[in-house]
């Protein structure tokens, strides 16, 4: 029995309305909550890359397999409507005409020597999901790495050395996803302003010490009692349409407490409040402090699928890709990797709980000197591109 092996890899270099959106929307807040459990909190992931990824596999799955996907990944049944919803959801969010901002996502399909994916597949791999198709000698594995990574570089990909030579050993296709973002605050901070300081627990304890960057300016800010949380907005270039979501849960309430609201409060009723909010308030100074951070997340996604529902697809006897090859395939493992950085220019003291239902009359504080909850997102679709949970303070 011969093995696919999908390899999903993402990364971030952060510097500073469509009905397919919501699908990508909800399964990439199901998705952080799972893969943050394999991670004890501390996690970037970046679901876009992953869902775009998934979807093309979902297309050459067929039985229980295909089901399973499209239950977990909130895909349509038919097929037409998903290649449909894909491109159109794709061309919205990689399109950016934002001064300051670029994003770019890239799929690759390696292919063993004398491995036949049949032609309809193959077809919309390289048509619908624009992938780059290459045949290498998977038995030569040290060779096959290194043109699979010249090509990856050479598409104007930020990254290197993707794929390593074990990748290879028992594999007979690989895919893989590139998305890189960096995005320049609308509003950044200076960097003198920036000084090291504490950083805690939920509880006040002293766990640790960030460099914490500072500004005062006129931003999104909202104050969300039934989800236990401040939320900021922090937008890249001059167009609002890529912005950071920073939520801030109360003093003595958990990430997971608050990450549990999403239930019954989804990220478009943030964003509506949030604009509430202006429209009552106006647009007022923020007193902001947000640590500087890079976070880098190497996680097998297996285990946070299976939560989700997805079995077959990694079984040897049960797995079904008849849409793919003649041959009985399975994926070994879905490997995500991702970084995202949060400097000064962009994305490459605490108060007490009565501060938190404070009214609006002095100039409120968001200072996120505990774990937080952060999106990196594409607003007029309200797609996820990148998400996380900062609890591990160091030093950045």
């Amino acid at each position: 029995m011969k093995c696919l092996v999908v390899f999903v890899f993402t990364v971030a270099t952060c510097c500073a309305a469509m009905d397919f959106s919501g699908r990508a929307r909800n399964f990439s807040l199901e998705l952080l909550h799972f893969t943050q459990l394999e991670t004890n909190g501390h996690v970037v992931i970046s679901p876009f890359g992953i869902w775009s990824l998934m979807t093309g596999v979902a297309l050459g799955a067929t039985g229980r397999s295909r089901s399973q996907l499209a239950r977990a990944f909130l895909l349509p049944k038919d097929e037409t409507s998903i290649i449909n919803g894909y491109r159109n959801l794709t061309k919205t969010v990689l399109d950016p005409t934002t001064q300051g901002v670029t994003l770019a996502s890239t799929n690759f399909v390696f292919l063993d020597n004398g491995f036949n994916i049949f032609e309809p597949f193959r077809k919309t791999l390289t048509t619908e999901f624009e992938a780059h198709m290459m045949e290498l000698d998977f038995k030569d594995s040290d060779s096959a790495a290194r043109i699979a990574n010249t090509a990856i570089k050479g598409s104007g990909a930020t990254v290197s050395n993707v794929l390593r030579s074990d990748d290879f050993g028992n594999s007979r296709m690989i895919l893989t996803n590139v998305i890189s973002f960096k995005g320049l605050w609308s509003s950044p901070f200076n960097v003198s302003d920036t000084n090291v300081e504490p950083f805690y627990d939920e509880n006040k304890n002293k766990i640790g010490e960030v460099k914490m960057m500072y500004q005062r300016a006129m931003l999104p800010y909202s104050n969300i009692q039934e989800m236990g949380a401040t939320v900021l907005e922090l937008p890249y270039g001059n167009d609002n349409k890529y912005s950071m979501l920073v939520i801030l849960p109360y003093p003595k309430l958990t990430v997971t407490e608050v990450y549990k609201k999403f239930a019954s409060i989804p990220l478009k009723s943030i964003f509506e409040r949030l604009d509430s909010d202006i429209v009552e308030y106006g647009l007022e100074d923020v007193d902001v402090k947000l640590p500087r951070f890079k976070i880098s997340t190497n996680v097998v996604l297996n285990k946070p699928l299976n939560s989700m529902g997805v079995f077959d697809i990694f079984d040897s006897k049960l797995a079904s890709f008849e849409k793919i090859t003649s041959e009985e395939i399975y994926i070994s493992a879905i490997v995500h990797k991702a970084d995202i950085e949060v400097t000064e220019s962009g994305t490459v003291a605490s108060a007490d709980t009565s501060a938190y239902f404070a009214d609006r009359i002095s100039t409120p504080t968001f200072e996120a000197n505990r774990p937080f909850i952060y999106f990196v997102m594409e607003k007029t679709t309200g797609t996820v591109i990148f998400s996380g949970i900062y609890s591990k303070p160091s030093v950045f």
